[in-house]
């Protein structure tokens, strides 16, 4: 089945994967945006033997409303619809309770770029169509130093469900997934970035951090990215509002 599908936050991580997964798959048009556009083009040249898809890159900042504005007027001349939107773009900035810059700087990318991205695109979705944002098990949970990010993820969670009732005449459905600890440089990142508040090393962090978890280990980009594949699916037709968890076991306790 040939689909266009449209995925944000491209370049690395979640985002990544995906891309990787549906760029297996002959007859998709991929078309993928990122800030970062000479990393994405670069792991698109790095993979060109293996895309078999047609893949279409974009340097996209979804905090800019004008910006987007712009990218999917000119997107609609080129395409006639997007059957798959795949939300993933996001950043995961700590702030302090009285971080006002960090605060604004998460909810304008993670909430507000990711609703302002879907709703752009809804005029060029057909019914039957998906859409999948990428929230957090931190939609569900709290953490310290976390208080945009976390608000940000619960936003998503709900916009998720308020959007898939909207949608549901249009047999459209709209699902979102909240990983756990995944193995990306956002990941690598925020340790380090703990690494060095708690005056330990990056390795030691990361020891710490899997004795938390059941499973001992990270869950991969590329198991989320096959639960992406699953909701994008026919067979994911009668799923719609739902928060879907990765978390290899963590529950709610983090």
């Amino acid at each position: 089945m040939s689909r266009t599908i449209l995925i944000t936050g491209a370049a690395k991580g979640i985002g990544r994967a995906v891309a990787e997964n549906f760029a297996a798959d002959a007859g998709h048009r991929l078309i993928l945006l990122d800030l970062d556009l000479p990393e994405l083009q670069r792991w698109v040249d790095e993979q060109h033997g293996q895309i078999k898809a047609r893949v279409e890159t974009h340097s996209a900042n979804i905090a800019d409303l004008e910006g987007m504005e712009a990218f999917f007027k000119m997107l609609a001349k080129q395409v006639d619809y997007v059957d798959v939107l795949v939300n993933s773009a996001g950043i995961c900035n700590e702030n302090e309770p009285e971080d006002l810059h960090n605060w604004h700087k998460v909810i304008s990318v993670n909430l507000n770029g990711t609703f302002y991205v879907t709703s752009l695109c809804l005029p060029l979705m057909p019914d039957r169509g998906r859409i999948i944002n990428m929230s957090s098990i931190l939609g569900r949970a709290g953490k310290v130093r976390n208080t945009a990010y976390c608000a940000s993820k619960h936003g998503i969670v709900g916009m998720t469900k308020a959007l898939a009732l909207d949608l549901a005449p249009r047999l459209i459905t709209v699902n979102a997934i909240l990983p756990a600890w995944i193995d990306t440089p956002m990941l690598q990142g925020e340790l380090a970035a703990q690494a060095a508040i708690a005056g330990l090393t990056q390795e030691q962090i990361l020891r710490n951090a899997k004795k938390k978890l059941p499973m001992r280990r990270f869950i991969q980009s590329e198991e989320v990215a096959a639960m992406v594949r699953y909701l994008a699916s026919p067979e994911a037709g009668g799923v719609t509002a739902q928060s879907l968890v990765i978390d290899g076991g963590v529950g709610l306790g983090m």
